[in-house]
Parts: structure tokens; C-alpha cells; sequence
């Protein structure tokens, strides 16, 4: 049976569109429809023209619904090129809390430098969280040169910059963006994809010291097929010495001590330091709060004259200066910086971010916590029985990746809106 074109959520092009008639019959399927949250339109040639006339409508008064809604737009091999990414970038401009994902691999975009400038721009101002320019090869190093020049996007959690012929000659700027860390480009990336790329093994190990120098956000890096027998060999700091060319066996050698090393600083640095991190973030909020928002206004004045009678029996917290109850709570989490801290506190202290005293009378579905049917109590009898908590004890279907937990997801929402997703440096003046 046909599914109306109303009630569908995602529009996915089965055909090849062209040009602007593409893009009319892709408008068409949105007019039908009530809401879309997905654009796939992978595999076409709807070119600049098509995209100018796709997101000028996206952008019309005629599409607000849609601008509400969607959050990933698919348009890889696509034939599009500059003039169709500044129109993209004006609809990411006017988009800044929907969209999530954009792809655009494999289209011809080049080095235009108003147009990279503009689209960083507007990427920095949005939640854009995954972008890939995977296959634009005709960008090359201008991907470096001028986009991650003005890349400064808080949210950007993924990037995929696979087979764009960048080299050895931007290895210095991608290191230095990396580098960056929580103060600048690349203070919210956990992914970066640089795999198929002509790097060679200088600028793979000027990558991994940028990471060991300054980056500790990032998790996961990919950097296979870049070209490293017959390069120049990495600095007098690698475990790599130099003696001319490296020979194919000296060249797998040192391939092996690269991706050691990037393990080394990916896993068993950056990966600790953020569950320290977060763990403490936790820790210290659960306390924060007892701090902050104890209300003198709950207490009868009767009551704190009788608290007060009570200060040589017990030991008096909150009689403390503030400052010192500062000090006493920053020992519950040593690995944070000052400033997480203070976000932390200032998280703690708003009312607006308790959690509700009493559960929703709708039921959410979707969005709860579900038992584990192979170990929640009852499940073998055809009914599960479990508190209101929902997944106390890691019993919830959403450790096992198999839903989005609603607890996991509430932390994480903690997490990034105090800047505790990953180990913060103090810094030094």
C-alpha cells in the first residue's frame, strides 16, 4: 500500500533531478507534505542552479514549517560549486537551531574565499553538529587556508575532510587549528576524518603533536592513505630519526609508530580525561545545588536562630564565607578547570534547570526509559517492573545502544551546557 506523501517524514530521491526542474519537483513533495525532519538527495545533478532554487524556497515564508524541522540535509554528488554553497550558507545563516547534518561530498566546490569565509561564518553561528567536505578535491588546501581560518563553531561535533588532495603545504595550518583546542576551532570536535589525502608522514605527525600540544576534545581521528612512502619523514621530536627517504619498510615502521602514538593520545589521554571530567561534573552538581539554592526565605527566623544555637554541636556549612565554600567544593572535582566550575555553579544556582517534582501525566513515548527485557524483573512472565528512575543500575535498553536513554541524553545535555565534555587546561598568562 502507498504511504501519502503527506505523512512522510523524510523525502529521498530515487531518481536523478536535474537542474531547476529537480528542484521544482523536490518543492513540489514539500508543499505535499505536513513536516520533514531529512533531505536525501544524494546521487543527482540538481548544480547550482537547482540548489539556488531549492533553498530560496527553503528560505521563503512558504517553507517555515520546514525550516522547523529539518535536520539533515544530504546533497552529495550533486555537481554543486561555489555559487550554490553560498546559497546553502544563507539558509544555514537563517537556520540556527534545527539543522544538524550536512553533507556535501563529492561536488565541485572550489577555493573562493568570500564564499568559505561566508559559509564559516554561518556554520559558527549555527548547531550545526556534522558537516563532510569529503571529495571536493577541487578545494585542496583552501579548505585550511581560508575555511578553518574563520571555522569557529561551538557546536561542530564531526568533520569530514576525506580525499581533497590537501598537502604536506597546509599540514601547519590544519596543526595549528587543532591545536587550537577549547579556545578556538576546534574546541567542540570529537571527530575529525582526513583519511585518502596527500599529508604525507610530516604533516600526519605535525597532526598527532598538534593533538598532544593543545586538543583534548578530540576522540576519534582518521588519517589512513596519506600518502607517506617516498615523503619527507616526521621531526627530530618523532620516534622516527632522519636518514633521507624512507624505504617501504622503514615507511611501515613508521606508520606503526604514528598510529601508536595517535592511539596513545586519542584513548588513553583524551578519552580518561573526559569520563574524569564528566564524572566530576556530575559529582559537583549534586552538591552545588544543596549550596545554591538553599533559600533563607524556607527557613523561619525561629528556625535559624535555632540553627544558629545549634553551631557548637554541629559543624556550621553554610555560615562560611562563600568563597570558602568555594574552595571546599572544588576539591570534589580537581580535574575541572575554574571556569567549568563556575559554570557549573551558575547551572546549579538557576531554579529553571531542576528536573520536574512530579512525572508527566502523557506518557512519552520515545523518549523514556525502557527496561531491558532480558533483565528487568518480570520480563520472563511477559511484564516488566521497574521504578520511576527508569534505568537505575545501567538496566536500561539505552546502555546497550539499542535506544537513546533519556537520562543519557539529559546528562549530555548537562554536560554541553556547562562545557564539561572534555578536559579543559587552565589557562596560562
Amino acid at each position: 500500500m502507498a504511504i501519502p506523501i503527506s505523512s512522510r517524514s523524510i523525502i529521498v530521491s530515487k531518481e536523478i533531478l536535474e537542474g531547476i526542474q529537480g528542484a521544482h519537483t523536490i518543492i513540489s513533495q514539500l508543499n505535499s507534505s505536513r513536516s520533514i525532519t531529512k533531505l536525501k538527495l544524494n546521487n543527482s545533478r540538481l548544480g547550482d542552479d537547482g540548489v539556488s532554487a531549492l533553498f530560496t524556497f527553503l528560505r521563503s515564508p512558504a517553507a517555515s514549517r520546514h525550516r522547523r524541522s529539518i535536520s539533515e540535509i544530504h546533497l552529495n554528488d550533486n555537481d554543486i560549486g561555489c555559487r550554490g554553497l553560498r546559497d546553502i550558507a544563507d539558509y544555514v545563516n537563517g537556520n540556527e537551531v534545527v539543522l544538524k547534518t550536512l553533507w556535501l561530498a563529492n561536488n565541485t566546490i572550489g577555493p573562493d574565499t568570500d564564499v568559505l569565509a561566508w559559509f564559516a561564518t554561518t556554520v559558527n553561528h549555527s548547531r550545526l553538529e556534522f558537516l563532510s567536505l569529503t571529495g571536493n578535491y577541487k578545494l585542496g588546501d583552501a579548505v585550511v587556508e581560508t575555511f578553518f581560518r574563520h571555522l569557529r563553531a561551538p557546536y561542530l561535533r564531526e568533520l569530514h575532510i576525506n580525499a581533497m588532495g590537501l598537502t604536506a603545504r597546509c599540514a601547519p595550518g590544519l596543526a595549528e587549528w587543532i591545536s587550537s583546542g577549547h579556545t578556538g576551532g576546534a574546541r567542540s570536535l570529537h571527530t575529525l576524518k582526513c583519511s585518502g589525502n596527500n599529508l604525507g608522514i610530516k604533516g600526519v605527525w605535525e597532526v598527532i603533536h598538534a593533538i598532544e600540544k593543545g586538543n583534548w576534545s578530540l576522540m576519534n581521528v582518521e588519517v589512513y592513505a596519506n600518502q607517506l612512502a617516498g615523503t619527507e619523514i616526521p621531526n627530530d621530536n618523532s620516534p622516527i630519526q632522519q636518514s633521507g627517504h624512507l624505504s617501504s619498510s622503514e615507511t611501515e615502521v613508521s606508520w606503526k609508530d604514528a598510529e601508536r602514538a595517535l592511539h596513545r593520545v586519542l584513548h588513553r589521554r583524551n578519552a580518561y580525561w573526559k569520563r574524569q571530567v564528566e564524572m566530576e561534573a556530575l559529582n559537583l552538581l549534586k552538591y552545588s545545588r544543596t549550596v545554591f539554592l538553599r533559600s533563607k526565605a524556607s527557613f523561619s527566623f525561629a528556625d535559624q536562630h535555632s540553627m544558629n544555637n545549634l553551631a557548637s554541636e554541629s559543624f556550621p556549612f553554610h555560615n562560611l564565607p562563600m568563597e570558602l565554600r568555594l574552595h571546599i567544593l572544588a576539591v570534589l572535582a580537581p580535574s575541572l578547570s575554574c571556569a567549568q566550575r563556575t559554570r557549573i555553579y551558575d547551572y546549579a544556582a538557576d531554579p529553571s534547570t531542576l528536573p520536574p517534582l512530579l512525572p508527566r501525566l502523557q506518557r512519552d513515548i520515545g523518549h523514556g526509559c525502557i527496561a531491558d527485557p532480558s533483565r528487568a524483573l518480570g520480563a520472563s512472565v511477559g511484564f516488566t517492573l521497574h521504578s520511576s528512575g527508569g534505568c537505575a543500575e545501567g538496566k536500561c535498553m539505552g546502555t546497550g545502544n539499542s535506544l537513546v536513554c533519556r537520562r543519557d541524553a539529559e546528562r549530555t545535555r548537562f554536560l554541553e551546557a556547562v562545557g564539561c565534555c572534555a578536559y579543559e587546561p587552565e589557562c596560562v598568562t
